[in-house]
């Protein structure tokens, strides 16, 4: 979201390039709504310690930006959305009369007389 980030410093000092970072992760938190399990730490990027969490935080700001605007290219799979389904008791009642396959409805199908290459030479 434009204006998500209220400072940006341009210094090159280091304490500022770890601030900087520092509101990237709180604009992410607050105002996509990224959990900070998903996020990295300040010192992981600055430091490129674990670059791999890093990546996943992008992935993750990423996800959560588009779910805010469609327009914005894809990285990665989208978030899901909540998809409620309410079934009467007919319909849920219906589900009892079926045999699954696991249950012997394959008409005791087995893997009798089933032989995959040459058997062992004891």
């Amino acid at each position: 979201k434009a204006g998500s980030i209220k400072k940006i410093n341009s210094s090159k000092h280091p304490f500022k390039a770890m601030e900087n970072i520092n509101y990237f992760l709180t604009a992410a938190t607050e105002h996509l709504g990224v959990d900070k399990s998903e996020l990295f730490q300040t010192v992981d990027l600055y430091e490129g310690a674990n670059m791999t969490q890093v990546l996943w935080g992008l992935t993750a700001v990423a996800r959560y930006a588009r779910r805010m605007n469609k327009e914005l290219p894809a990285l990665g799979p989208d978030l899901s959305e909540k998809n409620e389904r309410n079934f009467n008791k007919e319909t849920l009642n219906a589900g009892n009369a079926i045999v699954g396959m696991q249950a012997g409805g394959f008409k005791g199908a087995n893997q009798e007389g089933m032989t995959f290459g040459r058997p062992r030479a004891l």
